[in-house]
């Protein structure tokens, strides 16, 4: 995963609720994020879905989706993501990665 102007990545499915519910979350905090949906474009082809996948369970230790890094910290999916915010975690590694945000 490549760092930049959005260090947060978000892997998700487009018809998840926890992968929309995860974004919402996002949005609320004006945290900038990429999105990659393991369902559209060039995932379609399931070669490159299956071996997306396998990748993510290896460096997340889950098989469900969403998953939410910060550069390459994996945080979890949508609950953990949300007590990370909760807790300050996601603001500690989001300025670790040069991003400051502001909560609501």
């Amino acid at each position: 995963m490549q760092r930049g102007a959005r260090p947060m990545t978000v892997f998700t499915l487009s018809w998840c609720s926890y992968c929309h519910a995860v974004k919402s979350l996002l949005d609320s905090l004006r945290v900038p994020y990429q999105t990659v949906e393991l369902d559209t474009g060039m995932y379609l082809d399931t070669h490159l879905h299956q071996r997306m996948r396998a990748e993510l369970r290896q460096l997340s230790g889950s098989q469900t989706l969403p998953q939410v890094f910060v550069g390459r910290d994996n945080i979890g999916g949508y609950t953990e993501t949300q007590a990370a915010a909760r807790a300050g975690r996601l603001q500690a590694l989001l300025a670790a990665n040069g991003v400051a945000i502001s909560t609501p």
